[in-house]
């Protein structure tokens, strides 16, 4: 997904229409399992390595750590591989062209069920774009979904992409740029120096053992190279690269009255310090609607 708050559009990727014999790699379902099969590979792994070291298995758990590299490699091999069968079937992806205020924003609740009882609470965020010729349905396999910590972070997180797109950058704070080894090592030398302070060797060893289990170092590695030697080159082409240089300011799309009075409505709220999470429905509140259905299908290209 690409936003252009010049243009006041956002490129979407759509899958094709249609049912496939072969799962998505976003599919719920084929994540759960692989991710599944993975953790207990490797918990099974590290219980029979235990053994081995010990004398008390003759030879080493061959089978489950080849299970395990295989089920984290399949998060990296799949979805490749499902591309080139999609391209080769002729089911290629298409990019649409989604006006700024035809976008969807909402958040959901996620009861966490376990066997018999509710075990845990979760929220997300999502931003779809709506499908013209289905009313009350999105465009096939569009969007984005990140989890969020509850009702406020979701609204903070949509209320961070409006900010930008009705008022530009100035209007953001920028991302603390916790990413990279340099940050990691300066962020484990910091809870050294704390655990020292208190003389805390038990939160020490605590934070170190979480550390490998989550592969933080290589997280973080991993996360700088393709900042800087994968993503430089992922620069869209084609037409996209077109759509997205800038524009002269005289060129620049306007919002629509509608939004325009909600955003003033709302800047003079913050002025009198009201906040985002306690405003409500908006457009009831300051009898203003928006909201407008398309009929046409939106412009939709070739994805690259």
């Amino acid at each position: 997904m690409r936003l252009n708050r010049q243009r006041r559009e956002v490129a979407f990727v759509v899958e094709p229409s249609g049912r496939f014999w072969l799962p998505a790699p976003q599919n719920l379902w084929l994540m759960s399992t692989a991710g599944l099969a993975a953790a207990a590979a490797g918990f099974m792994g590290l219980i029979e390595v235990g053994e081995w070291l010990r004398g008390a298995r003759p030879s080493f758990p061959v089978g489950l750590t080849l299970l395990h590299i295989g089920a984290l490699a399949f998060f990296y091999i799949y979805p490749p591989v499902y591309d080139a069968i999609c391209r080769l079937l002729k089911r290629d992806r298409r990019t649409v062209l989604v006006p700024w205020e035809d976008v969807v924003a909402m958040y959901a609740f996620n009861p966490g069920l376990g066997p018999g009882a509710i075990t845990g609470f979760g929220w997300s965020f999502a931003l779809v774009p709506p499908d013209p010729q289905r009313p009350g349905y999105t465009l096939p396999g569009a969007g984005i979904i990140v989890s969020v910590g509850g009702l406020p972070g979701a609204l903070a997180q949509w209320e961070y992409i409006r900010r930008f797109m009705e008022e530009g950058a100035e209007a953001i704070t920028p991302s603390a740029k916790e990413w990279g080894v340099e940050w990691y090592n300066a962020y484990v030398t910091r809870e050294k120096a704390e655990c020292e302070r208190t003389n805390d060797p038990a939160r020490w060893r605590r934070f170190r053992r979480k550390r490998l289990w989550e592969y933080a170092r290589f997280a973080h590695w991993y996360t700088e190279y393709r900042t800087k030697h994968i993503l430089p080159k992922a620069v869209p082409s084609d037409w996209l690269a077109e759509w997205s240089k800038p524009l002269p300011e005289s060129q620049w799309a306007k919002p629509s009255q509608a939004v325009t009075e909600l955003s003033d409505h709302l800047r003079a709220a913050y002025q009198r310090g009201e906040t985002f999470v306690e405003m409500g429905d908006v457009e009831k509140r300051f009898g203003i609607n928006s909201i407008k259905f398309r009929q046409t299908p939106y412009p939709s290209f070739p994805f690259k």
